[in-house]
């Protein structure tokens, strides 16, 4: 075999081994549209993490949960963001009980298959419109 025989197949051997490591990677991580609306549940989850821990914060300090986002994000020195980024919706809020609150918010991924090991346990959802169902922490 020739040294341009061999330095062909050497070159196909090479492109295959890269389209088969791009590939892999699409497959694994997905593309990168799915990579961006990943990160943009992610901003949702931090969101409303944040949020939950204002909400704690208030309802330890006045003894019973806001009756809103909106006096939580009056506070001064308190920077909230009580709306999705993405889309300007606000996430919702309710009270469901003397120590239980209700957050939902609208995902663009679904967090329970293995890919998004980024989310914490707590905060796992579908895609579409996602309600968590909260209990204040005992004193």
């Amino acid at each position: 075999m020739s040294g341009v025989a061999m330095g062909r197949w050497l070159l196909i051997a090479a492109a295959v081994a890269v389209a088969g490591t791009v590939t892999t990677a699409v497959v694994v991580l997905g593309t990168p549209g799915e990579q961006r609306l990943l990160r943009e549940d992610e901003r949702r989850v931090s969101d409303l993490d944040d949020l939950k821990d204002e909400i704690e914060e208030w309802a330890r300090q006045r003894g019973a949960l806001p009756g809103d986002l909106a006096v939580l994000a009056r506070r001064p020195g308190v920077n909230l963001r009580t709306k999705d980024p993405f889309t300007a919706q606000p996430y919702e809020y309710g009270v469901t009980g003397p120590r239980a609150y209700r957050q939902c918010a609208t995902f663009a991924t679904d967090t329970s298959d293995a890919r998004a090991g980024s989310v914490i346990r707590q905060w796992r959802h579908p895609r579409g419109r996602h309600c968590f169902d909260r209990v204040l922490p005992k004193r």
